[in-house]
């Protein structure tokens, strides 16, 4: 049971601490959370964390490999690259014509949950890096925890998975407070920002793309 905790809080605050990084999942978390509220962050999680089952069980398949191959990589980022840049625009479009009841009108007539859930996928399955890491990192954790067999694997997911809802329901929740209190301008201020470090993110996938296509 020793090793079961201590694999768990181990993934837990290397999940942490990348989950603290500024990235594509936790700028439309935000995005969501203007609109839908403390909900947001748990949503998008699912759909980050389905990606996160999937390739662990990809991983245990021995597809490994398939992630350092520089033609799929190139692929991912470009594609994803050119997703993000639309979103990025859409936003920044977007943003002037924004205020507080717009937003609190959005907020009221979210009724769906399947947005937020693919975004989580789809900005997961747009990072490069995201499967830089899990073809490095999380396949070695994944290893080390396989020691102890499936208990070893659950222990290492549920850690991992664990400290991404934790951060982005803090922040959705966080968003949702600020949903209530301030003024229009501020939502012009969220969206602009998320917009404009949405296009930041493309740039820098598809100038790893084409690095990629000179290797």
């Amino acid at each position: 049971m020793l090793g079961f905790l201590a694999i768990f809080w181990t993934s837990f605050l290397i999940g942490f601490s990348g989950a603290l990084v500024p990235g594509p999942t936790l700028t439309v978390t935000v995005r969501e959370a203007v609109k839908r509220g403390a909900k947001a962050g748990p949503l998008v999680v699912l759909g980050h964390g389905l990606t996160e089952v999937a390739i662990t069980v990809a991983l245990i398949l021995g597809v490994s490999s398939f992630m350092h191959d520089i033609r799929v990589r190139k692929t991912i980022a470009t594609v994803g690259g050119a997703f993000l840049a639309w979103m990025g625009i859409s936003m920044l479009r977007k943003f002037r014509s924004l205020d507080q009841a717009e937003a609190l009108a959005t907020k009221a007539s979210a009724g769906g949950n399947s947005a937020p859930v693919l975004l989580g996928v789809t900005t997961t399955l747009s990072n490069p890096y995201w499967f830089g890491w899990w073809g490095s990192i999380g396949a070695t954790l994944l290893v080390s925890s396989s020691s102890l067999g499936v208990r070893g694997i659950v222990a290492f997911v549920t850690g991992h998975i664990s400290s991404d809802l934790l951060w982005y329901t803090i922040v959705s929740y966080l968003v949702s407070l600020g949903l209530s209190y301030s003024k229009g301008a501020w939502y012009r201020v969220i969206f602009a920002v998320c917009g404009a470090f949405l296009l930041v993110v493309a740039v820098m996938f598809i100038r790893y793309g084409v690095k990629l296509t000179g290797a």
